[in-house]
């Protein structure tokens, strides 16, 4: 019996669900087990679906949600916000990466145009995977983790770009490349007037009528990417135009809210898709698909690390960084897509660019996965040959020898602890290993030891030994490669004397503290419990304005480490 398309998309749903739970069992990206599930159920594999076009027309709506969704959430102020940092090292990485992938292209003899493709596809890393992981890992709000959501975004902006000229691309002249640029830059002006102007104002009338909300949100996803293929771009364009126009609107995270699940069914029929159209022509096709992964891998670390090097962040957050990004970007296979639509490149290379990122997101789930302990490991290696982190006896703002009171880690509580204690006490160190609060306390004249907490070197160079109280504000979730319960027994050790203040989240964990040694152990949680149940009895009293006020401008007056 001739399959229709509603059993087609069934099978592809069905297929889809089955290797998502294989996935989330093996700690892998969903988009692989949709990559997989394509493969298996298309002409290379059962051949259950022959024909994929009818599910690939429906792809096509997955791809539109994707790139609006990807548009939706890309927020032009964080990146700013995050400074020249990203925006140097993002398009350095996104440069050179795109230049190693054409060489590494070329010298495996593939042509000029996939060659291109192949080096646009090789620059992009998966913002869906590597957000995801590092979420997962609450490493996201990290020094290392800002730094790749800030490249992520920039890369997205950049694949705007990217598309555009797609169109255009077997005519490069620079007359149909400006026009085409203009038309680009009049769609992205007038899609963002629209929705600074128009769009609110709609929005306003049916905010409180969720369907009509929902399909005015699509219907202007719909009229962007049509206007975009009116003006020869594509529909992925034009969807992420439509989507980061609405970035900073009003109504964003409501929109996101009611898209996303059906951006989720498209988007699996997509990637779907995207395994069916795998063709294995030739044993070459895997070989090169293994040679340009490991190159992706590698031109990372050889790309991000010497720009952070040389922006002064160090080869820690070089190497983390790395790792974050040493994938290809679902983006990726949206730009082959696109190509092998506009009969740039043939279907080889749209199965090439799946296969690789099959390799590399497998490889660099892993890797993040394990990402500290492959940090040391290369740190090791990077100060035997003679590239050592910088030496943090270096960045001390004053003689950090011999103090009294040592503060391990300046994060949030750190922060807070340090303002309020500066006037109050001199004779106090800071150990830590960011870059920015290196940078603020020495404008604070504040005495500070740039070094890694969970290496046993930076604890000697504080001479610890000297130290009659030593805070560790720092909970287990943010500290690497250690945890308060081994800091304390280290310093217990190096010093006995010394009163030692640790952090813990449970209860547990703090009663296994103090019978390690611990004087005092800080229970963030219940600390805020005991303070918010005063402030429950002053609002019951009716004193609650007056606390409103001295709070403000307490706030108003506080000048912390970090915002």
């Amino acid at each position: 019996m001739e399959s229709t398309l509603l059993f087609d998309i069934g099978l592809s749903i069905v297929t889809a669900s089955f290797f998502a739970y294989i996935a989330k069992i093996l700690r892998q990206p969903l988009i692989l087990a949709y990559i997989i599930a394509g493969i298996l159920i298309g002409p290379v594999g059962l051949g259950l679906i022959r024909d994929e076009h009818s599910v690939r027309v429906l792809s096509d709506l997955g791809l539109a949600f994707l790139m609006f969704i990807i548009g939706l959430e890309i927020d032009l102020r964080k990146l700013m916000e995050a400074g020249r940092v990203v925006i140097i090292a993002g398009i350095i990485q996104v440069l050179l990466c795109g230049a190693l992938g054409f060489g590494v292209a070329s010298w495996l003899g593939y042509k000029s145009l996939t060659a291109g493709y192949i080096a646009a596809a090789f620059a992009f890393s998966s913002t869906m995977i590597a957000v995801k992981i590092l979420s997962d890992k609450s490493e996201l709000d990290t020094i290392a983790g800002r730094i790749t959501l800030g490249i992520l975004l920039l890369q997205d902006v950049i694949s705007i770009f990217v598309l555009a000229l797609q169109s255009n691309i077997t005519n490069p002249s620079i007359l149909p490349i400006a026009f085409s640029f203009a038309k680009g830059i009049a769609l992205v002006l007038g899609a963002g007037l629209t929705t600074k102007y128009v769009l609110p104002r709609l929005f306003r009338f049916v905010a409180k009528l969720p369907e009509i909300l929902l399909i005015s949100t699509i219907s202007w996803c719909f009229v962007v990417s049509w206007l975009a293929m009116k003006a020869d771009f594509s529909i992925a364009t034009g969807a992420m135009i439509a989507g980061v126009s609405m970035s900073s609107f009003p109504y964003n995270l409501d929109v996101i809210a009611k898209i996303r699940a059906l951006r989720d069914f498209f988007v699996t029929l997509f990637f779907v898709s995207l395994g069916m159209q795998i063709v294995v022509s030739s044993p070459y096709v895997i070989t090169s698909a293994a040679i340009i992964s490991i190159f992706v891998i590698l031109s990372r670390f050889v790309t991000v690390i010497p720009a952070l090097k040389a922006l002064k962040y160090g080869y820690r957050f070089g190497i983390l960084t790395s790792i974050s990004i040493s994938q290809i970007s679902e983006f990726s296979l949206v730009i082959v897509s696109v190509g092998y639509g506009l009969g740039h490149i043939s279907k080889d290379i749209v199965s090439l660019t799946a296969i690789i990122l099959i390799i590399t997101s497998t490889i660099s789930t892993y890797m993040t996965l394990n990402n500290h302990r492959i940090t040391g490991f290369l740190l090791d290696i990077l100060g035997k040959i003679g590239l050592k982190e910088r030496d943090s006896a270096e960045t001390a703002t004053a003689n950090h020898r011999g103090k009294s009171l040592i503060l391990l880690g300046c994060h949030r509580i750190g922060s807070s602890l340090i303002e309020s204690i500066k006037d109050r006490y001199r004779d106090f160190l800071v150990v830590d290993f960011s870059p920015e609060v290196d940078a603020r306390l020495r404008i604070l004249n504040i005495p500070f030891l740039y070094g890694d907490i969970s290496h046993q070197d930076t604890i000697e160079e504080m001479e610890i030994q000297h130290a009659k109280v030593v805070v560790s504000s720092i909970s287990d979730d943010f500290l690497r490669g250690t945890d308060n319960l081994r800091l304390l027994k280290q310093i217990k050790r190096l010093n006995p004397n010394a009163r030692v203040i640790v952090t813990a989240e449970t209860i547990k964990k703090a009663v296994e503290m103090y019978k390690a040694g611990a004087d005092y152990v800080l229970i963030p949680r219940i600390l805020s419990a005991n303070y918010l149940l005063e402030i429950i009895d002053i609002a019951l009293n009716g004193r609650i304005d007056e606390l409103k006020i001295r709070e403000l401008v307490a706030l108003e007056k506080r000048r912390e480490i970090i915002d």
